[in-house]
């Protein structure tokens, strides 16, 4: 599919450390519940592992899927902990034998803009959209980027900021975006300014939308 991109984004130098998006799909809105809950619990309980800074548990609006940001001091520390957990368990802490709990992909980031408000008295979010696109390679990535910062969302009264991640590897770019509500984002790309029913990649070589889901914060551990 091609992604709408909802929000504004300016390129900027690499910061320091990764951010690993992690998704999970489960059956229904309990199911949904009961493995943030599990997981995030076991974030506050077991001993945290070295390097990470944060966790923060994100649940889509359609009950589907259980998404994990992590942010980490490095690339190094991630991977230690990932291949230091149990057979029982997994990097996010999500028990791997939960009936019913598929994951989906794990990808590992850098933070190519500095996280931000479009405002300095910014709102809490109510909505936050991930919008996934695939590129060959890192140029790509750079080249999605600017495409992206030439379609602006700070003029939607629902626009509260957001910031871009690439993949270390060079596949994926990924929109952080966050609004006011998830009416307020639906409202937003609605409109022909974000690329119309096609979205803002259509006919562009080498970068593909490939997935658009709503989500709301439902917790964060940190060390």
């Amino acid at each position: 599919m091609e992604a709408h991109v909802p929000a504004s984004a300016q390129t900027a130098p690499a910061h320091p450390g990764v951010v690993v998006t992690s998704r999970w799909q489960v059956a229904d809105r309990h199911a949904q519940r009961a493995t943030a809950d599990s997981a995030m619990a076991r974030w506050r309980h077991l001993p945290w592992p070295e390097g990470c800074l944060s966790v923060t548990c994100l649940l889509s609006t359609d009950g589907h899927l259980v998404m994990f940001y992590s942010r980490w001091e490095s690339e190094q520390d991630y991977r230690l902990h990932a291949g230091n957990v149990g057979e029982r368990d997994t990097a996010d802490r999500v028990a791997a034998h939960g009936s019913g709990v598929t994951h989906l992909d794990a990808v590992v980031s850098s933070l190519a803009t500095p996280p931000g408000s479009l405002s300095g008295d910014a709102p809490h979010p109510g909505c936050v959209a991930l919008i996934s696109i695939a590129t060959d390679g890192p140029e790509l990535q750079q080249q999605a980027a600017e495409r992206i910062a030439t379609f602006r969302a700070d003029a939607h009264p629902g626009a509260i900021g957001g910031h871009l991640l690439f993949s270390l590897d060079g596949t994926r770019l990924t929109l952080y975006a966050e609004w006011t509500s998830e009416e307020a984002h639906r409202e937003a790309i609605a409109g022909s300014s974000f690329g119309g029913e096609r979205g803002i990649f259509d006919g562009v070589p080498g970068i593909r939308g490939l997935s658009m889901h709503r989500y709301q914060r439902y917790r964060t551990a940190g060390r």
